[in-house]
């Protein structure tokens, strides 16, 4: 199917699907955008190459539809702050704010201040189990919910 790193296989179709219907098939050789014959099959009139990219436009060309997926989410999905969303996580589980020397300070600025490796390694571990349990998605190192992919395909 595809290399993108989605394992609901069935989002993974919808998003496909998505990108097939929103993009379009390009012919490099001839440099040109290709629509399907009656029969719903591409291959560019002129040259009769069947070995066509996907243009979007305003996007690019390029060989495959993993890129296409990407772009689509990339520009209709908001990424994730990952310092607000960590921030909230460590508000949740320790309800208390840090107190020092009588002084009441946030959980997540305190631990970035006073152990950056460990607020680094926690965000990390939120990261990860977030991705392992199929919760995000993550694309050239920024992070989407999958809720909120849904929603953009609804």
């Amino acid at each position: 199917m595809t290399n993108l790193n989605i394992t609901d296989d069935s989002l993974k179709e919808k998003l496909v699907a998505y990108a097939y219907d929103n993009s379009d098939a390009f012919c490099y050789g001839c440099y040109k955008v290709v629509k399907p014959n009656a029969a719903g099959r591409c291959f560019c009139p002129t040259c009769h190459s069947d070995d066509l990219m996907r243009h979007v436009g305003g996007v690019g060309v390029e060989y495959g539809i993993d890129w296409v997926v990407e772009s689509f989410i990339k520009a209709n999905c908001e990424a994730i702050d990952l310092e607000t969303y960590y921030g909230e996580w460590l508000s949740e589980i320790y309800s208390e704010p840090v107190k020092i020397c009588g002084s009441e300070f946030d959980q997540a600025w305190a631990l970035k201040q006073l152990d950056p490796i460990a607020y680094e390694l926690g965000q990390a571990d939120m990261i990860s189990a977030n991705l392992d349990d199929d919760c995000w998605i993550e694309i050239d190192g920024e992070y989407y919910t999958v809720d909120e992919v849904e929603n953009f395909l609804s």
